[in-house]
């Protein structure tokens, strides 16, 4: 018996033992916080209100995912001449480019555009044909003010590869909503022509010429 006793007691000490010699678990890592923001933009053209442009923009340590929703409609007397649906979604780690894809129903054409890197290439497929560019292409969607460096890029509704110049017009107060801002304005011109105001990286406003000649401008709601 004493023998026994004697046994399970050394058996006992040398288990504390062990779990005192061995290294302490390696702390649980902490997920990065997310934060989230939306932005909604009403669009006129010519003054009168056609749609909406909502952006919703999650991030969480090095990676942002972009949601994008545009819905567009031109009512002349009472009739809808023009329509325009668009979503979008774009993922982002630290500042590069990952991966795109939209569906657009442009007044009855509808496409399908995805892209994702590859290495130095970017591979696309739009209305379901494949293809590839440069790794410098990136979509053309100016949510943020980093694009305004961007010389190539890819109409974010068709996908078609566009060579754009960016021009610095400098600062400006600009009243939106009745809120006034302090903003950037650029200009892009090229294969795809608008101007852009941005309050630090914040997209306030955005105009472009339809091509009718109409003057289309999304505002930020406050």
């Amino acid at each position: 018996m004493i023998k026994r006793f004697t046994l399970i007691f050394n058996l006992f000490a040398l288990m504390i033992a062990s779990a005192a010699a061995a290294p302490p678990a390696p702390p649980s890592e902490t997920p990065a916080p997310m934060s989230k923001m939306k932005r909604i933009f009403d669009t006129t053209r010519d003054g009168g209100k056609i749609g909406t442009v909502i952006t919703e923009i999650e991030k969480q340590g090095d990676i942002t995912n972009v949601k994008s929703t545009t819905h567009i409609s031109v009512v002349v007397l009472f009739v809808e001449v023009y329509r325009f649906d668009h979503t979008a979604i774009e993922t982002w780690n630290g500042g590069q480019f990952v991966s795109f894809k939209s569906e657009t129903n442009d007044n009855g054409t509808k496409h399908s555009v995805s892209a994702t890197a590859a290495g130095d290439k970017i591979s696309l497929e739009i209305d379901g044909k494949r293809s590839e560019a440069p790794g410098t292409v990136i979509p053309g969607s100016f949510w943020s003010k980093a694009f305004v460096t961007a010389t190539q890029i890819f109409d974010d509704a068709d996908g078609k590869h566009l060579s754009i110049k960016v021009s610095d017009l400098g600062d400006e107060t600009l009243v939106v909503h009745d809120t006034k801002h302090q903003v950037r304005h650029y200009q892009v011109s090229g294969d795809l022509k608008r101007d852009l105001w941005f309050e630090g990286d914040s997209l306030v406003r955005f105009k472009l010429t339809g091509s009718d000649g109409s003057k289309i401008v999304s505002d930020l709601r406050p």
